[in-house]
């Protein structure tokens, strides 16, 4: 089941690789430009997420009389929505904050004791924004 989602997921995304590459330039003759990598990737992506979901459905043809949905999707469907509700306040509050928050949130819902969630999401949070924030200059909201 989640090779499915998954492979739904990248289907979108190569659809969506394929929108915004048809915008740039495919280059003269045999010069590639801009839009032939971004092209070519979102072939790639559609290739390989048609196979992963081709092999999800015949994985759910063979175990036809099984239990299909199993596992932990309370969890899974947790970390999914505060993944969600992170990118919606994307530009909004402090980078560090939210993913810290956002660290934070995951490792609890996955059981991780309290003191490695707030160490190891601190430790994260403070690397991702020294490394790109200060030594990369990359503007991070």
């Amino acid at each position: 089941m989640a090779d499915l989602i998954f492979s739904l997921t990248t289907l979108c995304f190569s659809i969506y690789l394929f929108v915004g590459s048809s915008k740039l330039p495919k280059g003269v003759s045999n010069i590639p430009g801009p839009g032939f990598f971004p092209n070519l990737l979102a072939w790639v992506i559609l290739f390989l997420s048609c196979a992963l979901l081709l092999n999800g459905v015949w994985k759910i043809i063979k175990r036809k009389g099984q239990r299909i949905i199993r596992g932990r999707w309370k969890r899974t469907l947790l970390i999914i929505i505060g993944t969600f509700v992170y990118v919606l306040l994307w530009g909004k509050g402090n980078f560090f904050i939210n993913t810290w928050l956002l660290l934070l949130f995951i490792q609890l819902t996955t059981k991780s004791k309290w003191y490695y969630a707030l160490i190891g999401s601190t430790i994260l949070s403070l690397s991702v924004y020294l490394l790109f924030g200060k030594i990369f200059h990359v503007m991070l909201f």
